[in-house]
């Protein structure tokens, strides 16, 4: 992992607290939050999506039924990627996103019918976190598409390139080259947020690794709401062709 990885120690029990206090201990006039993310093969959003839900943007009764299945922690661990734990970013990397460093509290996924990793944490209203996904796997290397609830419904989107007609986007692809270059240099927000739609308090940058051999990394962007509110993003991922392998050839026996 790179640069949002760094400071980070891995959760190996439910309530392990990151890089200091729990999310009771926080500075006066902050308020908890929750983010809640989880990753699923390709089919995952659209087993539950009608046509229409496929729209960018769009939510509706399928896309409500796919957030009320993994709050159940009903979807089948074989549906899920275990290799892509989210994190917070590192103090440098935070700064350079123009959000605060946060100090957060990770309840992991388990296959024991819980769905989602969800962090917890104080902070400021108004203020900005930044939170970094880097799969430790080498397959399965594409996000194809995202659901995201923040203040409003859940609502699906597929992320996109810098939109040529100058309206902002809730699901942003960038280079991961670039995120970086800009990320070392303090001014990757600068060049994000004109694109950015952070109208639900939530949004994703997608640092495309395309036709790098390994996964793309995922940004998410969280906009402090004033009262407490959970966040919940979806991430579905696919194989690029490159990943694919030719069935194997057997005779068959008589």
């Amino acid at each position: 992992m790179r640069r949002g990885a760094r400071g980070w120690m891995a959760a190996v029990a439910a309530g392990l607290a990151l890089a200091g206090p729990g999310p009771g201990a926080g500075p006066a006039g902050a308020v908890e939050y929750r983010l809640q993310v989880v990753s699923l093969f390709e089919h995952g959003i659209v087993a539950f999506a009608s046509p229409r839900e496929l729209e960018d943007g769009a939510a509706g009764p399928g896309l409500d039924r796919l957030e009320a299945t993994l709050d159940r922690g009903a979807v089948s661990p074989g549906a899920l990627l275990w290799d892509r734990r989210v994190q917070p970013a590192s103090l440098d990397a935070a700064r350079a996103w123009g959000a605060a460093p946060v100090e957060a509290t990770l309840v992991p996924a388990s296959e024991a019918g819980r769905n989602w990793d969800t962090l917890t944490w104080q902070g400021e209203p108004g203020a900005r976190s930044v939170w970094v996904l880097s799969p430790t796997g080498r397959y399965t290397r594409e996000l194809h598409r995202l659901a995201l609830r923040g203040t409003g419904p859940m609502r699906q989107h597929q992320p996109y390139a810098l939109p040529r007609d100058a309206r902002p986007v809730a699901a942003l692809r960038l280079p991961l080259n670039f995120v970086w270059f800009h990320e070392e240099r303090g001014s990757i927000w600068r060049h994000v947020a004109p694109w950015l739609d952070l109208g639900a308090g939530l949004g994703v940058v997608v640092g495309a690794t395309d036709p790098s051999p390994t996964p793309d990394s995922v940004y998410v962007v969280v906009q402090h709401a004033p009262g407490p509110t959970t966040y919940k993003a979806v991430l579905s991922w696919r194989q690029r062709p490159e990943e694919h392998e030719r069935p194997s050839l057997h005779e068959r026996t008589r």
